[in-house]
């Protein structure tokens, strides 16, 4: 019994978060599913993160997700789940039984597109879609399990942005970076693969294969693997793949509503599939794989003009492009989101700056944009939160100085310099500060964080790595003059440039270094 209500009957599955058993709630006489969370697994600051995810996932009311009924912590200290009780099977059981009809597959697919788009309305990203994860009912219907896990699991260890499932992950988060929607829209892709062909992208590699081929190969079109399939699915399945989230769809929707439209098979004389061609070379790199599709992939995107907005000041930041939107700040004290095809606005944002801001035309902060938020620093001593389709406010912070700094987004929360000498670490979601950290100068330098660690330089001549949980010091290191220069984090070794004309290469855990 837990929680003293739910009595577990039948153990329906388990793997390395927990298990999933068939329960009756004596309270409302009914049967229902209860996921139980090791609470090993856990860290303090990872559980109150499940617990806020948990919530967010339980108001969605889409008929393609799963309702979520409770949650809390049993006397042993179990996290647990409950969810509505789904009859069927999984669409990995399915995959088993053999291919599916494509008709089938299309239609489930589109389900949980549309599913997809609900939650990424409200800023819900599953970050671990796979077959295991979509639930087949007896009437036809898909529906999703595990809303909002995926993000609480990836909190446990330093190497979060590794965990999941590798068969279905996007490039973005192999290569460390948090990602957003569009790495469900990868993993989508990776399921609509195997759900057609019966093989994942990247077919049975080793793990490490597999990581290097998600980065790095394009995968063979389906109708490869099986003759007869539609063109236009072959090259919606190229852009669901795409290597670069700017790439892909531009939203859950466009993949529902293309879905809906495509044709399950080729016509009669449409052209052939592509065929492997080993050690292609695209651009002067070797992909070392097979040719995508582009002629494909050509017919189902849109071409791209040239094109030139004008703004109202002078523009020295670096844009960020997200959903086929080009978001970027200039010394007008604006803040632009571009349709990125055409440059049409789709809204534009005023900052309240001041006397400073006749100095922000270079070192303004440029914009990140993430789960459907973009954050921004001001010459107004604000750091701001605009909804990204709307630009409607969510929350502002303000701080004691002009923010230049850029800020860097991960795992629910927003890192960036000020020029009151301060480190914020802010809550992504309220804007509620976790915590400051004092430098000896003014900062300018924008912090890049990995691994549990944020670096960042300072005027004060320092290179500084703080703990990203509480901003406590794992080292400082000192250089010849002012670090305004933003550092960056690869294998290990943090690259940064000061004004005394050198550039430093540092160990990243101890700090250790020297300069060329």
């Amino acid at each position: 019994m837990i929680a003293g209500r739910y009595e577990l009957q039948q153990l329906l599955g388990q793997g390395g978060m927990g298990e999933v058993w068939a329960a009756r709630d004596s309270v409302m006489q009914r049967l229902v599913a209860v996921k139980l969370l090791q609470a090993h697994l856990g860290t303090t600051e990872g559980e109150e993160l499940f617990f806020r995810e948990a919530r967010t996932a339980g108001a969605l009311s889409h008929p393609g997700i799963v309702t979520v009924h409770d949650l809390g912590r049993d006397g042993d200290g179990t996290l647990y789940l409950v969810m509505e009780n789904v009859p069927g099977q999984n669409l990995g059981v399915v995959l088993e039984q053999g291919l599916p009809l494509v008709g089938d597959v299309l239609a489930w697919t589109a389900q949980v597109a549309d599913a997809l788009y609900a939650a990424h309305t409200v800023r819900i990203v599953h970050r671990d879609l796979k077959p295991a994860n979509l639930m087949l009912t007896p009437a036809g219907s898909v529906k999703i399990l595990d809303f909002g896990i995926a993000r609480y699991v990836s909190t446990r260890t330093m190497a979060s942005r590794v965990i999941g499932t590798v068969a279905y992950m996007p490039p973005e988060r192999l290569l460390g970076k948090v990602g957003d929607v569009r790495g469900d829209l990868y993993a989508l892709g990776c399921v609509l693969y195997e759900l057609l062909t019966g093989r994942t992208p990247f077919g049975d590699l080793d793990t490490p294969a597999l990581m290097y081929a998600h980065v790095n190969t394009p995968p063979a079109p389906p109708s490869s693997h099986r003759p007869g399939l539609s063109p236009y699915l072959d090259a919606l399945l190229a852009e669901l793949l795409a290597k670069m989230p700017g790439d892909r769809p531009a939203s859950a929707a466009n993949v529902r509503d293309r879905l809906h439209q495509l044709p399950a098979s080729s016509p009669p004389g449409s052209p052939p599939a592509p065929r492997a061609e080993p050690g292609h070379r695209n651009g002067g790199t070797v992909t070392g794989g097979l040719r995508p599709p582009p002629d494909w992939a050509a017919m189902a995107k849109p071409s791209h003009q040239p094109w030139t907005h004008i703004t109202g000041g002078r523009v020295g930041t670096t844009p960020a492009v997200v959903d086929g939107t080009i978001y970027i700040s200039s010394g007008d004290k604006g803040v632009y989101a571009l349709d990125a095809a055409t440059s049409t606005p789709r809204w534009t944002h005023t900052t309240s700056s001041g006397f400073w801001a006749r100095f922000a035309e270079y070192v303004f902060s440029s914009p990140a944009v993430v789960d459907g938020t973009i954050y921004i620093g001001s010459t107004d001593k604000k750091v701001y939160a605009l909804d990204a389709a709307t630009s409607t406010p969510r929350w502002t912070h303000t701080t004691g100085s002009a923010v230049y700094s850029s800020p860097a987004v991960v795992d629910g929360t927003v890192y960036i310099g000020s020029t009151d000498f301060e480190v914020y670490a802010l809550d992504a979601a309220t804007g509620t500060p976790r915590w400051t950290h004092t430098t000896g100068d003014q900062i300018r330098s924008s912090p890049a964080v990995v691994d549990g660690t944020i670096y960042i330089g300072s005027n004060d001549n320092k290179v500084y790595a703080l703990n990203a949980a509480t901003g406590v010091p794992r080292w400082t290191h000192t250089t010849g003059g002012k670090v305004r220069s933003s550092p960056a984090v690869v294998d290990g070794t943090v690259y940064i440039g000061s004004d005394d004309k050198k550039v430093y290469a540092l160990e990243a855990a101890t700090g250790r270094g020297s300069a060329s």
